[in-house]
């Protein structure tokens, strides 16, 4: 595959999902990605569920990668990873702060022996502090960077955000944006970067929003699926099932209440606009809500979308990974991994006009291993 990263050389020691993700990325850009891991292997291989009796998670999050299995407390073994990092373009490590130098990899050592090196490294809450030495998780980062005070149902219990990792992937798009960033600095300067990356940082960007509006004086809280910067945005419940409705401007909240029939709402000075609907919120959804609940899902995407109103059905997996739209847009690739079975895994988030990048099966764990020891780094070309 030739994407833009093509010719450049990362070498992953990461583990679970962060580290590993953002080495997926860089390899779906065209790099040369080599995922080294230890005779113990990656912890997320120990996560459900399985295909074949390999872990889901491990597949997905090793895409583009080639593997090998070496053991850094083994000197000889530790000196075949240090010559490979001697050769690279990019390093990334997700130890806990120390681990790396202990072992030999750290970005003083590395970068001695490769200037060029641009090396990254995260971790989950920082560098310095009392939870420098503590393991984090998507979940645990939730729950200390705040994110869980604004998820649930108003006065239910406090909610993480279940299943789709997205704190761990957001900190996978951090490492990439800090890596390409140095990259293009190497441009200019000739020589590497030490990129530092943690779970908690990336969580307050990814919540910068909530962040302003709480410093502004706002009350961000549990609403369900409301929100409180906007009225209507929320999920309605039809005659078969929820639809999720937005009205983000003027002529969409016009539409909104044309498409209800509601036309009363157009002169009442409680919902003239979004700042009197936030403040009114409770009466008109009193007022809309029932009318929601007389007419199916299709009935109201058919009317909002005429109107120009944003409204969805909620999906599941198994509705789109066979719609024509994500087919289409190559938003959904199937993959043969060969000996994980064909996979149905999502596509590059990017394109780039007359550039081949796409997803190519990863590795399994340490399947490369002896290629690489006897050629070096040779050529990625499967």
């Amino acid at each position: 595959m030739k994407g833009p990263l093509a010719g450049l050389r990362v070498i992953d020691a990461s583990m679970g999902a962060v580290g590993p993700w953002a080495g997926a990325l860089l390899g779906q850009l065209g790099a040369d990605v080599v995922k080294v891991e230890s005779p113990q292997g990656d912890f997320i291989r120990g996560v459900m569920p399985r295909t074949n009796g390999f872990p889901t998670t491990y597949v997905a999050m090793n895409v583009n990668k080639r593997g090998v299995i070496l053991d850094m407390k083994r000197d000889d073994q530790r000196d075949s990873v240090q010559a490979l990092i001697a050769g690279a373009d990019i390093f990334l490590e997700n130890f806990r702060p120390g681990v790396a130098d202990r072992i030999g990899l750290g970005y003083a050592e590395l970068s001695e022996r490769n200037p060029r090196l641009v090396y990254a490294s995260a971790c989950g809450y920082g560098r310095t502090g009392p939870l420098v030495g503590v393991g984090a998780t998507d979940p645990h980062v939730q729950a200390f960077s705040g994110s869980t005070s604004v998820n649930g149902e108003e006065g239910a219990p406090r909610q993480r955000v279940r299943w789709y990792g997205h704190f761990d992937c957001n900190t996978s798009l951090c490492i990439v944006q800090g890596v390409l960033a140095a990259l293009l600095e190497r441009e200019t300067t000739g020589r590497g970067r030490l990129v530092l990356v943690s779970m908690v940082e990336a969580a307050m960007a990814l919540q910068r929003v909530r962040l302003a509006e709480h410093l502004a004086g706002g009350e961000p809280r549990p609403m369900g699926s409301a929100t409180t910067y906007l009225v209507p945005d929320q999920m309605f419940s039809a005659l078969d099932g929820p639809v999720a409705v937005s009205a983000t401007s003027q002529a969409q909240w016009r539409g909104f209440y044309k498409a209800l029939g509601l036309f009363e709402l157009a002169d009442d000075p409680r919902f003239i606009d979004n700042a009197a609907r936030v403040a009114n919120r409770v009466a008109l959804i009193e007022l809309v809500a029932p009318v929601f609940a007389t007419r199916s899902i299709g009935h109201w995407l058919l009317n909002m979308a005429r109107e120009g109103v944003p409204c969805a059905k909620p999906t599941c997996f198994d509705d789109f990974r066979h719609h024509a739209h994500y087919r289409d847009n190559g938003m959904l690739v199937d993959v043969d991994t060969e000996h994980f079975g064909v996979m149905t895994l999502s596509g590059p988030p990017w394109r780039f006009a007359n550039s081949d990048v796409g997803v190519r099966r990863g590795p399994k764990p340490g399947e490369h291993t002896q290629e690489i020891l006897a050629n070096g780094w040779g050529r990625a070309d499967d």
